[in-house]
């Protein structure tokens, strides 16, 4: 609801409601506010019967402080995260794989801050653009990469959590609040994209047959996963593109250590080895990201059910 006016104050009318949670929240005025609650209030007459107007807003406001005191628990920290990440999975019955994917994803942020960075990406970079000018644009790259993570975790937890709520309500027979609740005015903190995250999320969670679910969802995962990296193109900036020389030199990476499914002993078991990045990769292009860490980091563990659990069980055995 929020991002609407939002959008008519930045001038961009592709705003993502990520957006809110960050400076560009500091833009709204109470008189958009008293205009954003108008426009409410005419969806609720428009999309919610009356007779289901108070469970409506009772499963929403529950939907939203289950978010909040999820997000207060464990978004402090990366290991914090991730275990939060993996309390989702379990929620999930981790029929869902994107809670696994995201956990994939943050041991290689691990490990990278305690090995790679420190041994491969500092020499490198000092050797490139110098001492002085390197440890500037480290810093400003940590800040980036805790940001975007710390963002993610605040965007995409309140839309599954709101997705799962709304499948729990489907599967206690109550399909028409349910359904209300997808269709209606969404919490103010989400988009339309949030919506269709909902939508399709519930709509795998439902599906009777077990490879048409998996399926599913793991292709909601590649979605969920492209979102992801529009937060990364947000907290990049713009101000990166007035400097590209500092940001092309260290952002051209050749390789990324990614989770690979490998047979031991007749066990598939996970391995992260490094993954080739196309010699024209830069990592300011979005589409590229998407592409390739999401062959990297997602459709390597989701080629199938079986692959798919071994990423499960890898997570599990370490964090769980």
């Amino acid at each position: 609801m929020l991002v609407h006016p939002l959008r008519k104050c930045l001038g961009d009318a592709t705003a993502r409601s990520f957006q809110l949670m960050g400076e560009d929240l500091a833009l709204l005025s109470g008189a958009q506010l008293r205009e954003a609650a108008m426009v409410y209030e005419a969806a609720l007459s428009a999309s919610v019967p009356e007779r289901l107007r108070t469970a409506f807003e009772q499963e929403q406001a529950a939907a939203l402080a289950e978010a909040h005191q999820f997000l207060r628990r464990h978004n402090k920290s990366l290991r914090k995260r991730i275990r939060g990440y993996l309390r989702l999975g379990q929620m999930l019955q981790f029929e869902y794989p994107w809670p696994v994917v995201a956990i994939l994803g943050l041991c290689q942020v691990l490990d990278a801050m305690t090995k790679s960075r420190v041994y491969g990406l500092v020499g490198e970079a000092a050797r490139r653009v110098g001492i002085s000018a390197f440890d500037e644009l480290a810093s400003n790259l940590d800040d980036t990469l805790l940001r975007t993570n710390r963002a993610i975790f605040a965007d995409s937890i309140p839309t599954v959590l709101y997705a799962l709520r709304c499948h729990t309500i489907r599967q206690r027979g109550q399909e028409e609040l349910a359904e209300t609740l997808l269709s209606g005015p969404l919490p103010v903190i989400f988009d339309e994209e949030c919506r269709t995250v909902c939508r399709s999320l519930v709509a795998g969670l439902g599906e009777a047959d077990p490879e048409k679910r998996f399926r599913a969802l793991a292709q909601l995962t590649l979605t969920q996963f492209a979102r992801e990296q529009s937060i990364f193109s947000y907290h990049l900036g713009r101000d990166t593109q007035r400097r590209p020389g500092l940001l092309e030199k260290l952002g051209r990476m050749r390789q990324v250590p990614a989770p690979v499914v490998i047979v031991q002993r007749g066990v598939r078991k996970v391995s992260f080895q490094p993954f080739a990045l196309p010699a024209d990769f830069e990592i300011r292009d979005h589409d590229a990201r998407v592409k390739w860490f999401g062959k990297a980091f997602v459709e390597a563990v989701t080629r199938d059910i079986a692959d798919y659990q071994a990423a499960r069980e890898h997570v599990l055995h370490r964090f769980g």
